[in-house]
């Protein structure tokens, strides 16, 4: 049987970004760890994570000062765990999409 740290590990996740994903998403905790190991299967998925954290520091940044700070130190954390600078916004298969055809 696999545990929790087991799947966290597996997924190459910390507990608290699931926990953004969660919220990001509107998702319960282990449907957004799934999903986050989906993400960082993808090239610009550690982009997506960084950036659903970062949304929820700026969201938390207006009503809850308070919880801002965790949140920055996390975000710093994630930036750390998760590096890669690829961005999904330049990707191959972006540039080919419905919107960019002429």
């Amino acid at each position: 049987m696999l545990t929790m740290e087991d799947c966290l590990g597996l997924a190459n996740l910390e507990a608290e970004e699931v926990a953004q994903i969660a919220a990001h998403e509107h998702l319960p905790f282990m449907t957004a760890l799934e999903k986050g190991a989906s993400l960082l299967q993808e090239p610009w998925g550690d982009a997506a994570v960084r950036q659903m954290v970062w949304d929820n520091l700026c969201r938390a940044s207006c009503h809850r000062p308070d919880e801002a700070a965790c949140l920055m130190a996390l975000y710093n954390d994630t930036c750390t765990r998760h590096p890669n600078p690829f961005d999904r916004r330049r990707s191959p298969t972006r540039m080919a999409g419905p919107q960019r055809r002429h």
